[in-house]
């Protein structure tokens, strides 16, 4: 059985030189004689077809870790962009409080920094940098 099994797996790996990389074509092997190793009872086409499930499965597998590690960069892209903000913030506290002070009873940072006629970028923030102060001194009752 193992001589036919062999004989078909040449002829069927021939048949694919052509259109896969080398190193597809010992993957694609070294799982058919894995399955066939595992279940000799089974027959060449059976092998194959199972060697499709498995390769179907491992791609599943692939994607899902795929998907979770651009979560996990996502997350640590913007952790880092958050921690970024809160620096260039943390520089211009000083600044933002002396606004505050000066414009008393405004709703939100924003609305003290336009009265004073100051926009974000003049204190070298961004507008998101900005809703985060905003949220940051929400948080802490300022």
């Amino acid at each position: 059985m193992t001589d036919q099994f062999d004989a078909q797996l040449d002829k069927a790996l021939d048949s694919m030189r052509d259109m896969l990389p080398e190193s597809s074509l010992l993957y694609l092997e070294t799982k058919l004689r894995r399955i066939h190793a595992e279940r000799p009872d089974l027959t060449g086409s059976e092998v194959v077809n199972m060697t499709f499930d498995v390769l179907e499965g491992e791609e599943i597998d692939a994607r899902l870790a795929m998907e979770a590690a651009q979560v996990r960069v996502a997350e640590a892209a913007a952790a880092e962009a958050r921690d970024a903000s809160m620096q260039r913030i943390a520089e211009r506290s000083a600044e933002l409080d002396a606004v505050e002070a000066r414009y008393p009873g405004r709703a939100t940072l924003a609305e003290a920094l336009a009265d004073a006629g100051i926009s974000w970028a003049y204190l070298g923030l961004s507008e998101e940098d900005g809703n985060l102060a905003e949220e940051i001194r929400r948080e802490f009752g300022k």
